[in-house]
């Protein structure tokens, strides 16, 4: 699909529908409620399960069809979160390595991991509001809420 993504049919209702064209209906309606984690998940999965599925549902936007994206954003959290602590660990995002042209300075891979992990993220997180520009599209759910679950968590970990 090419373009703008949609918006739902409550946003249109709310930001009041300029083009006069009609307004679709929401279609299927899926009950929000808690699922625990998946057994796979590490304990940083888990601990962004934890953090962000009970506000889901508070907002209404966890259903059983939702379970594989948050559990995939969860997964690619914990991937970032290990290699955030490599680095750390490490001290430096680079090395040296020596050859014909002298000595050179590499990144880590820990540093591509990293940077895909979160274009990930935010690719994912975009469809459930993680992020200010998101929730604006999003419409009605509240600036700030959701990311306050994780500086409890990086707060924590430090």
């Amino acid at each position: 699909m090419k373009g703008r993504k949609p918006n739902p049919p409550r946003l249109q209702v709310v930001g009041g529908n300029a083009g006069k064209r009609a307004v679709r209906e929401d279609g299927l309606r899926l009950p929000s409620q808690y699922a625990p984690p998946p057994d796979h998940l590490d304990s940083y999965g888990i601990e962004a399960w934890e953090k962000l599925v009970p506000e889901l549902v508070k907002l209404q936007m966890f259903t059983v069809l939702d379970h594989h994206a948050v559990e995939q954003y969860c997964q690619t959290y914990a991937r970032w979160r290990r290699a955030e602590d490599a680095l750390k660990e490490k001290g430096s995002d680079t090395y040296e390595t020596h050859g014909k042209q002298g000595t050179m300075r590499r990144a880590l891979p820990e540093v591509a991991i990293v940077a895909e992990a979160i274009r990930l993220m935010r690719s994912v997180g975009s469809e459930f509001g993680f992020s200010p520009v998101a929730r604006l599209r999003l419409g009605d759910v509240g600036q700030g809420d959701m990311f306050n679950a994780f500086q409890n968590l990086d707060s924590k970990k430090g």
